[in-house]
């Protein structure tokens, strides 16, 4: 049986990236783990499963896909308790939201799509 750990993302600006899952967001923070030449931050995100967020201290450039690029990983979905005022909380907070709040019938939820700070794109759902 397999059983998901964590969920990483490699960070642009740790301080944006921590302000988004923790106080925009309300992640729980967990522990920082020192690995010599990255930092390894964790946040709570359901159970046993863990946000890994990682700040390497050298660069190695960025890499910016289409959301049709076949062969990636597209997007995290989070369920959340109220798409509408996540939405303006995350317009209000100055980051980047793709789309205003829709009803997805065929999926019989309410979502929105948006970015993290690091051009992780998320989308946030309400399932009815």
């Amino acid at each position: 049986m397999l059983k998901p750990d964590h969920i990483t993302i490699n960070v642009k600006d740790m301080k944006k990236s921590e302000e988004f899952y923790g106080d925009i967001l309300g992640l729980k923070k967990l522990d920082i783990v020192d690995m010599g030449d990255h930092r390894l931050h964790y946040f709570e995100l359901s159970g046993d499963l863990m946000l890994e967020l990682i700040e390497y201290d050298e660069d190695h450039g960025e890499l910016h896909p289409d959301v049709k690029t076949r062969g990636i990983l597209r997007h995290l979905a989070l369920q959340c308790e109220d798409v509408d005022s996540l939405y303006e909380k995350l317009k209000n907070g100055g980051f980047t939201v793709l789309t205003e709040p829709e009803d997805i019938e065929k999926l019989k939820f309410r979502n929105i799509l948006a970015e993290d700070p690091n051009g992780v794109e998320l989308e946030f759902i309400k399932r009815q």
